[in-house]
C-alpha cells in the first residue's frame, strides 16, 4: 500500500542536536511513522525530556547525551546501540557549531573545536553508522539511511557565519563520497540544506533580518521545523529507497530568488 512507504516500524533512528529545533522536530516526525528514536544532545536531562514527551504521546523514544566532538562518546553512543538494539537504520547528522562572528575575529582555538563537530563528528558518527548498518539481522532490510542537515549557507555566504559556511560547503563533499562507497551494502547518504526556519538559530537574525529574508522568499514566510522533519521522512523511508548522494534545498525559495 502506498502509505507502507513512509512506515519506520522495526527501525532505529539516532537524532543528533534533537533536543530542540529542527532536530527535535524530525525526531518527532520519525517516531510518529513507527520509528524507534534516539534523542541525543550533549546534555542527558535535555535528552530525557523530549524522550519523555514523545513516550507521552505514545511514541518511540529514548535519551541518550552524545557529545559529537568527543570521539570517546562518539564510541559509547554505538556500544550502547549494538548492546541495546543491535541495530541502526537511520543516522540524522543535526548537531552543529554556529559560532556568529567575523572571520578575522574566528580565533584558531574556534577554528579548530568547530572542525571537530561539523566535520569530524558527521564523520565518525557517519562511519560508526556504517560498520552498524552492514552488519546482517532481521527485521527491516538492511542497509540504512544516513541524512547529513547542512544549510543554504553552503551555497550562500552569509556575513558573520564565514565558519559555519565552511563546513556546511564541505558536508556536500562528504555525503557524496560516503554514498559512492557504501551504496554496494544499501546504504544511502543525502544532505538537506534549510534556509531560514521559524526557530532560535534564526532570532540571530533579528526581526530586520528575518523580515528581509521573508521579503526575498517566493513563499513568504519562514520554515516550518517538522517541514524538515519531514522531508528527513522521505530521505530515510522505503520512498527515497533509490535516492543517494543528492542535496536537497528546503528554503521555500530563497536561493531562487537571490540567485
Amino acid at each position: 500500500m502506498p502509505g507502507q512507504m513512509f512506515d519506520l516500524s522495526g527501525r532505529v533512528a539516532l537524532v543528533t542536536g534533537s533536543s530542540m529545533g529542527l532536530g527535535r522536530a524530525t525526531a518527532q516526525v520519525l517516531a510518529e511513522h513507527g520509528a524507534h528514536v534516539v534523542i541525543s544532545s550533549r546534555k542527558q536531562a535535555a535528552c530525557d525530556a523530549v524522550a519523555g514527551e514523545l513516550r507521552d504521546l505514545g511514541l518511540s523514544a529514548e535519551g541518550r547525551a552524545c557529545n559529537i566532538g568527543d570521539r570517546q562518546a562518539i564510541e559509547a553512543m554505538y556500544q550502547h546501540l549494538a548492546q541495546q538494539h543491535g541495530r541502526l537504520d537511520i543516522l540524522v547528522n543535526n548537531a552543529v557549531l554556529s559560532p556568529w562572528r567575523t572571520i578575522l575575529d574566528t580565533d584558531p582555538g574556534l577554528l579548530h573545536k568547530a572542525l571537530e563537530v561539523n566535520i569530524g563528528g558527521y564523520w565518525q558518527m557517519s562511519t560508526a553508522a556504517v560498520k552498524l548498518m552492514q552488519q546482517p539481522g532481521t527485521g527491516p532490510a538492511r542497509g540504512g539511511s544516513i541524512i547529513n542537515i547542512s544549510s543554504t549557507a553552503a551555497r550562500h555566504a552569509t556575513p558573520m557565519l564565514g565558519l559555519y559556511s565552511t563546513f556546511k560547503t564541505a558536508l556536500d563533499g562528504m555525503t557524496r563520497a560516503f554514498a559512492l562507497e557504501f551504496g554496494e551494502f544499501g546504504i544511502r547518504v543525502n544532505t538537506i540544506l534549510p534556509g531560514l526556519f521559524d526557530t532560535t538559530l534564526a532570532d540571530a537574525f533579528g526581526d530586520e533580518g528575518k523580515q528581509r529574508a521573508i521579503a526575498q522568499t517566493p513563499l513568504g514566510r519562514l520554515g516550518q521545523p517538522d517541514e524538515i522533519g519531514y522531508a528527513v521522512l522521505y530521505l530515510s523511508s522505503d520512498a527515497g529507497a533509490y535516492v543517494t548522494g543528492t542535496s536537497l534545498v528546503i528554503d521555500g525559495g530563497r536561493t531562487v530568488s537571490i540567485g
